[in-house]
């Protein structure tokens, strides 16, 4: 089966696809070298490898299911169904001479409808809708579906379980980052999801837009080969500052959300979790992505650590593999206001929104989170904190605070 991969209405080469939405071979003679996806040139595989990356995860929601019930082979053969179309750049596929054009099939214009939808419209599908959806190529392993909500595109995101602490712990770390008055972050916001075990999801409009695409660190990286000498993280900042990007800016948007995964325990800040924007016309990096999924923090699906010790032994999934080791990265450890933080009774009122989710557990969070607090602040004024002793700050007083947590 013959396509054209295309950024938006420009040729970037030709593709031919198996059965199962495989590619099985493409032309390495590209028609426009530079409006390729970021690849490594060196890697003469890269278009199945950025294709099968593309397609939306199997492990993702009731993804399997959804694929058997369609009689789909799998997940790229899902995305070429829906001609490899998202919501974060302008590349997609489009049928050996068919005739179409990025204004009739792009979904930043053209209404869509989702095939994994978590919302109440499950059944309310029109069908004069078009057959494409951008849920081909939605990444991460949540339940989730790209929707357009009050007339705004944007992500329905739920649970991994009964509970409903990720989409919470979303609000929470937005309400951080309101706080300090960083603009640097995507706003979530709890939503309720019919028919699912769990009370509540977490909604979140679109970023990107037909002048603004996201590019994953993952890309940036593996664009280009990284010396012996350097670390992942001093190998993205260098690239990104080849594609044009101001480095200095970079590596202080990086201090801060370094300190804020750090306060949060957020655990999971891999490399496809941080992005940059680029600009459509001109390809220059223009910015760090605004912070985005953050749920995996605040100990979710995890013991609390019930000492110091234990809290400062927490696993990344990052540029690093512990929370010390991505402390060292930080430059400046001033960047966060240790002052304007969310308080615990606003973590713990937001938590009891959540009916499945027992008293002792909440307090248990708290705590943690309240010590994590104390330890930044220690980390600030220049302590080691590999020397830090074992202890426990006494209670804060309740504060309360929760407007502005729903769609």
């Amino acid at each position: 089966m013959l396509y054209v991969l295309k950024r938006k209405d420009e040729i970037v080469t030709l593709v031919d696809f198996l059965e199962d939405g495989s590619v099985y071979k493409f032309h390495q003679d590209l028609v426009n070298p530079e409006l390729a996806p970021l690849h490594d040139q060196n890697n003469y595989d890269w278009l199945k490898q950025w294709w099968k990356r593309r397609s939306v995860p199997i492990s993702q929601g009731h993804i399997r299911s959804m694929l058997a019930k369609k009689g789909l082979l799998g997940p790229e053969d899902f995305l070429l169904r829906n001609l490899g179309l998202s919501l974060t750049d302008y590349y997609w596929i489009s049928p050996l001479d068919s005739g179409l054009t990025w204004k009739d099939v792009n979904l930043f214009d053209n209404e869509f409808h989702g095939d994994i939808l978590i919302s109440a419209d499950e059944n309310e599908i029109k069908d004069e809708m078009p057959h494409y959806t951008p849920n081909g190529s939605l990444q991460g392993t949540l339940e989730k579906s790209w929707t357009i909500l009050h007339g705004e595109r944007g992500v329905l995101k739920g649970n991994r379980d009964q509970f409903s602490t990720e989409s919470i712990n979303e609000v929470i770390a937005s309400k951080l980052h309101s706080m300090q008055g960083s603009d640097a972050y995507t706003e979530y916001k709890l939503i309720k999801i019919h028919g699912r075990e769990y009370d509540y999801g977490c909604y979140s409009k679109l970023f990107t837009s037909q002048k603004k695409e996201l590019i994953s660190a993952y890309d940036v990286v593996m664009s280009k080969r990284q010396p012996d000498h350097s670390s992942s993280y001093e190998h993205f900042v260098h690239v990104c500052g080849e594609h044009g990007m101001d480095t200095d800016k970079l590596r202080q948007f990086m201090d801060y959300m370094i300190l804020t995964d750090f306060v949060l325990s957020q655990r999971d800040r891999h490399l496809d979790n941080v992005s940059i924007l680029r600009d459509a016309d001109s390809l220059q990096f223009i910015a760090p992505a605004p912070i985005y999924d953050s749920g995996k923090c605040l100990f979710v699906q995890d013991s609390v650590p019930m000492n110091d010790r234990e809290l400062l032994s927490i696993r990344t999934e990052s540029f690093a593999s512990d929370e010390m080791k991505m402390l060292k990265l930080v430059k400046n450890r001033s960047c966060l206001d240790v002052t304007k933080l969310p308080a615990r009774s606003y973590i713990e009122e937001l938590y009891m929104m959540d009916s499945k989710m027992d008293d002792h557990r909440i307090t248990l969070v708290g705590e943690g989170y309240e010590r994590k607090i104390d330890l930044l602040r220690r980390f600030q004024l220049g302590e080691d904190l590999n020397t830090i002793q074992m202890a426990v700050p006494a209670r804060r007083p309740a504060m309360t605070d929760t407007k502005d947590v729903m769609v």
